[in-house]
């Protein structure tokens, strides 16, 4: 008797591999060394990436974007990083 593999819904398999994706794209960001950018969010889903969250520079803003473009280079970036300066 032959036997049969768990089936997998095709929702289940993509849902995994975004989960996939954002966490190489959360360890490429904590990687950098740069503390704040270990704050950021990433959400991946149909090829296109989202970033939100609050960085204190527009360096950093830009330095996420960058990052997440490096490891997903296919995907597009929407950067929705806030800049909030301290006082």
């Amino acid at each position: 008797m032959k036997e049969q593999k768990p089936l997998v819904l095709d929702s289940e398999f993509k849902q995994t591999q975004q989960e996939d994706v954002e966490q190489i794209l959360l360890r490429a960001l904590g990687d950098s060394g740069h503390t704040q950018l270990a704050n950021v969010v990433c959400d991946y889903s149909d090829g296109r990436i989202v970033l939100s969250g609050r960085v204190t520079s527009y360096y950093l803003k830009q330095l996420a974007q960058e990052i997440v473009r490096k490891v997903e280079a296919t995907a597009a970036v929407e950067n929705r990083l806030r800049v909030v300066v301290p006082k």
